[in-house]
Formats: C-alpha cells, sequence, structure tokens
C-alpha cells in the first residue's frame, strides 16, 4: 500500500486458535470496536478465539474491519483498535498518508478523517486551512 503507516501493537497474545467467517447478520449485533449497530442484512466479521484457556468472540462492522487492515500490520486487540489509530495520529501530529486513507471502506474513511479533524481542532485551531487541504485530498470534496 506505498506509503501507508503501520501500527504496531506488541502487547497481545498469540490465540491458541482463531476461527473467522463473514456472516450475513440476521439480527442486531454491536460492533465490538465502535459500539456501532450492526443491522441484519449486514455482513460483518465473527471471531472465536482462545486465548489463555478462554474462548471470546468478536462481531465487527465491516468500517472497523477496513481500518484494522489498512492500519494494523504486526497484530491487533480487539476492542482497543480506534484508541490505537487516535494514538498513532497523534504520534503522527494528525498528518496521515493518503495512501492509508484512500485503502478505507467510505464509513471508515469519514471515521478516520474525523479523527484527524478531532486532532487538528484540538492541537491546531490556528491551521485550519491546512486541515482543509488535508480533509480535501482525503476525502477527495
Amino acid at each position: 500500500m506505498g506509503e501507508c503507516a503501520c501500527i504496531y501493537v506488541d502487547d497481545y497474545e498469540t490465540a491458541e486458535f482463531y476461527t473467522d467467517k463473514r456472516p450475513v447478520a440476521r439480527k442486531v449485533h454491536k460492533c465490538c470496536e465502535c459500539g456501532g449497530t450492526i443491522k441484519p442484512g449486514e455482513k460483518y466479521e465473527y471471531v472465536t478465539a482462545k486465548w489463555g484457556g478462554a474462548i471470546s468472540t468478536y462481531k465487527t462492522c465491516l468500517d472497523c474491519l477496513s481500518i484494522r487492515k489498512v492500519f494494523f500490520c504486526n497484530g491487533w486487540l480487539f476492542e482497543g483498535n480506534l484508541e490505537h489509530l487516535w494514538e498513532h495520529i497523534q504520534c503522527m501530529g494528525g498528518a496521515i498518508s493518503e495512501d492509508c486513507i484512500v485503502g478505507l471502506t467510505p464509513g471508515a474513511r469519514s471515521r478516520v478523517c474525523g479523527m484527524i479533524e478531532e486532532y487538528w481542532d484540538e492541537y491546531h485551531d490556528d491551521n485550519e486551512d491546512e486541515i482543509s487541504e488535508i480533509y480535501k485530498s482525503a476525502t477527495g470534496d
């Protein structure tokens, strides 16, 4: 993916077993990453795995899965990816490569661009023109 950044999470444990499926929801589910609703008829990732003797299941919406696939290169922690992404955005000074953003689903792109805007609002109030250019470049607006 060219110039796309990599978030490395090194404090994870390897699963004793790990299965993932992409079913279509038959009822409402909650995404383990963003807390959003996975509606009936939508595909999602369903993971069953065993860590430390305990079996766990996780349901991830396709937008959060997209973020994980684009930004996380060597491991991740369920229920912590958006927090790790936020830390990465802060580390990068809000400068995330277009190569990363264009590889996301539209919903994930909107979420990531929103996080970048939040970073710039928090830390760079006097750089509105730069923020606008970054957002336009990332979203194609």
